[in-house]
């Protein structure tokens, strides 16, 4: 393991290179921002510190994928979710381990803490628990109808949302009836709340994405993607909602009368499938990594493209510094990416 210095094209160049052996799952940054944590495919995870990409620690965390990451926001403790079907806890000061949930029984792809940091959310197959921050479980809610391939917590941290089979499905933490069921024959792949708690968006299987506003019940439809939708990402305003399951990006404007009866904006420069995406925090511009090596940002309304990167293999995930002044990329073969974004383009 090394860190190194290559340089990028076009003028857009990392600060720094960590080089890893395996494909980069998921990448998560601390709330302050100082170090940005690494699931590999191989199981393992590494905390980098965010000045020079230095190793703080590292470990086996699964004994297969690292599939999520999520960080408590005291930034005190990682959660680290396998395709062992085993959720770990981490401090983050010296990577000891601080607890280990069994049993979920599936990959556990998804992982949130409580907006209040009381708590814990995971998902493993037709399953989803909460544990207090204690390690105490704390709930077992009903089995979905299918894998569940969204979850989200609501501003209030007593509900949570979850996309599976038949609709995207919300839940009042401690009960085993649904609050709320936004209901519709087909899968959902992909789901995200605006910010301000007022929509919540559902990618699917069908190529298209069901966007729902949770204070009136409307719904909207928006068809005629060209694939399915597996990325979803709001700005922080709530604003801009971008949407991708293909090579293009598909952001929708939420101000004013909103999205409905209108035409979204187009994003396309990338060649193959985009495999991540995700606003800057504070300023309207997104970020999108894909199979054919690029990563772009790109400046809304005008969708001028502001930076381009490139990289000699696929790119595989992608976050943002909590302020927003570096973004982290993840690689097929196992490099962590860390490029400065000045606020000027």
């Amino acid at each position: 393991m090394k860190t190194s210095s290559k340089s990028g094209i076009n003028g857009w160049s990392p600060a720094w290179i960590q080089v890893g052996t395996d494909y980069v799952a998921v990448l998560a940054w601390s709330p302050d921002g100082t170090v940005v944590a690494a699931g590999y495919a191989d199981g393992s995870l590494r905390l980098l510190e965010s000045a020079a990409g230095t190793c703080l620690w590292q470990c086996e965390a699964h004994l297969s994928g690292t599939a999520s990451l999520a960080w408590s926001p005291d930034g005190q403790f990682l959660l680290s979710g396998g395709q062992d079907g085993i959720v770990r806890r981490w401090q983050a000061r010296n990577g000891q381990a601080a607890g280990q949930y069994d049993g979920l029984g599936h990959w556990v792809e998804h992982l949130a803490w409580s907006p209040d940091g009381c708590c814990w959310a995971a998902s493993a197959g037709r399953m989803v628990q909460v544990w207090r921050a204690d390690g105490e479980r704390l709930w077992h809610g009903p089995q979905q109808a299918s894998t569940v391939t969204g979850l989200a917590w609501l501003a209030d941290s007593q509900h949570l949302l979850t996309a599976a089979y038949g609709g995207i499905y919300l839940y009042r933490v401690g009960d085993h009836q649904t609050t709320l069921h936004y209901d519709r024959k087909g899968s959902f792949l992909s789901l995200a709340v605006s910010p301000d708690g007022c929509h919540v968006a559902g990618g699917c299987q069908d190529a298209s994405m069901m966007v729902c506003n949770l204070e009136t019940g409307e719904r909207l439809t928006m068809s005629g993607y060209p694939g399915k939708i597996t990325r979803l990402a709001w700005d922080d305003t709530s604003r801009y909602l971008a949407s991708s399951g293909a090579h293009q990006v598909v952001v929708w404007d939420f101000s004013g009368k909103g999205p409905k009866d209108s035409s979204p904006l187009i994003l396309d420069r990338h060649v193959d499938r985009i495999s991540d995406l995700a606003f800057r925090p504070g300023l309207p511009q997104l970020a999108s990594v894909g199979l054919d090596g690029l990563l772009i940002l790109w400046q809304l309304p005008t969708i001028r493209i502001i930076r381009l990167h490139s990289a000699p293999h696929s790119l595989s995930c992608l976050a943002w510094h909590p302020q927003g002044q570096t973004l982290a990329v993840g690689t097929a073969d196992g490099e962590v990416r860390l490029l400065p974004v000045p606020i000027s383009p």
